[in-house]
């Protein structure tokens, strides 16, 4: 699902003619990505006894918990950085494309409200009220898997329901 009324030029994500989207993660994402599994792996102690095997779901997930990782460090340097240091309008972006990514690689609802919260930094507001929204309504239906279970474990969601709620004005 693409929650966004204008078509921002997004690192690493493609909109098609038909509507399609397609991503590939970038060179900063993937090192994101590659830092998380290389500190977990070290801290393991398989090193001696064998290969290090994951769930092809529980890879996904923590796949997108470095790119939501990654997107909440870009929101972080756009906000305290000075003016005419770092490109805020760029940071934004780039957060918003790895909330993106995450979302297509792991359908967790907190995902989407990750993106109206950036959306909204954009300046976009009618694509924040539909990311929401969209939110709200997969928050309602969400059964979670034990997988995602873990990846919430650092979230509020109620807190994140309540905003979502109170920025959309819905009860």
């Amino acid at each position: 699902m693409w929650p966004f009324k204008k078509r921002p030029t997004l690192p690493g994500v493609t909109q098609h003619a038909n509507g399609q989207i397609s991503f590939t993660l970038t060179d900063e994402e993937e090192a994101e990505v590659n830092n998380l599994f290389r500190m977990l792996k070290d801290s393991s102690h398989e090193k001696e006894q064998g290969t290090w095997c994951i769930h092809p779901e529980a890879h996904k997930a923590m796949t997108a918990w470095a790119l939501i990782g990654y997107a909440q460090r870009q929101v972080t340097l756009a906000e305290m950085a000075d003016k005419g240091v770092v490109d805020k309008d760029l940071c934004f972006r780039k957060a918003l494309a790895a909330a993106t990514k995450a979302y297509s690689l792991h359908s967790l609802p907190i995902y989407m409200f990750d993106m109206g919260c950036i959306l909204e930094m954009l300046g976009d507001s009618a694509s924040a009220q539909g990311a929401f929204r969209s939110f709200l309504e997969s928050q309602r239906e969400f059964k979670p898997s034990d997988v995602d279970r873990i990846a919430l474990e650092q979230r509020d969601l109620e807190a994140a329901i309540r905003e979502a709620r109170e920025r959309t004005g819905a009860n």
